[in-house]
């Protein structure tokens, strides 16, 4: 097994990184990470007082060299198991997602994790059902780690254990990295989730031909794309087409039947609500792989 530890830190996704290991398809890798401010948060006067400065937050861990692959190809990353850190941090204030001034003073709670349990310190609790918010190739253009095609800060909650990555490559090698894990998240992310560190074990394929304009997301039941834009109106129409055109290609239907089949059987779902600074709403697009396999048994192509 090959382990990253987080001191192979940084904070864009950038084709002129230094990889920190090659590995090939077939290989599992462990990535140690950080939470999105690096540890230095547990409560509100150490936020304010990190805020104040310039130092970036949400650091990846990476990346990793894939050898082999090639861009116009597709990588494929399974995350096997998140391994929760004892501690971390939760934050809502004001000016943050779907909060304009209706909370006005800043609080942090310093939650904890105790076996599958997710404890914060007035009390609630909830099941521990890890995300990985942020991961991607790097692109051939500029450095970012804003939500784009191969990746990005997508925080996404399907982005879980027993997920598949199915991820665009533009660059020789890939350069896959990932961090930004949150305890748990619901649809959404109304006002940011329970920041932690975490140890994440994922593995890696690869396919010789590009799957998706966008990267999906495969599990046992569904499909699902997630596209960010300007507004949640256009991310989901780049989501529904590019599910669209996958379910015309894959099933051999014509693309308008597949959009009736996507009305009758799609689900759509807001993975990040709003704009965070320069990072835009993202909406997911899915469908239930059996009910696509139902419907399309009889299908004759008028």
């Amino acid at each position: 097994m090959i382990e990253i530890g987080n001191q192979q830190q940084h904070f864009l996704f950038d084709r002129r990184l230094k990889p920190a290991a090659t590995i090939r398809p077939g290989d599992a890798v462990t990535f140690v990470t950080q939470d999105a401010c690096l540890g230095e948060v547990r409560s509100v006067e150490q936020f304010l007082q990190r805020r104040a400065t310039d130092r970036p937050s949400n650091p990846m861990t990476g990346p990793v060299f894939v050898a082999g692959a090639k861009p116009g190809h597709t990588l494929v990353v399974e995350i096997q198991r998140i391994e929760l850190d004892p501690d971390g941090f939760q934050l809502i204030g004001p000016n943050r997602a779907l909060v304009r001034d209706e909370i006005p003073e800043w609080t942090c709670y310093a939650f904890r994790v105790e076996g599958e349990r997710v404890i914060f310190p007035n009390g609630l609790e909830v099941p521990a059902a890890p995300v990985i918010g942020q991961f991607g190739n790097a692109p051939a253009g500029e450095p970012t780690n804003l939500p784009n095609p191969l990746g990005g800060n997508v925080d996404c909650p399907h982005v879980r254990v027993g997920a598949k990555l199915h991820i665009p490559i533009e660059v020789d090698g890939a350069l896959f990295s990932l961090g930004d894990v949150h305890a748990c998240q619901g649809d959404g992310e109304v006002v940011g989730a329970p920041e932690i560190g975490a140890r994440v074990t994922v593995g890696f394929d690869l396919v010789p031909h590009r799957h998706a304009d966008w990267f999906m997301i495969e599990d046992a039941t569904h499909w699902r794309t997630c596209c960010a834009a300007d507004t949640e109106e256009e991310a989901s129409r780049l989501a529904l087409w590019q599910n669209a055109h996958f379910v015309a290609r894959t099933q051999r239907v014509a693309l308008k039947d597949a959009l009736v089949l996507l009305t009758l059987l799609g689900e759509l779902s807001i993975a990040r609500r709003g704009k965070w600074g320069a990072h835009n709403p993202v909406v997911c697009a899915s469908f239930s792989k059996q009910r696509l396999t139902e419907a399309v048994r009889r299908y004759r192509p008028a």
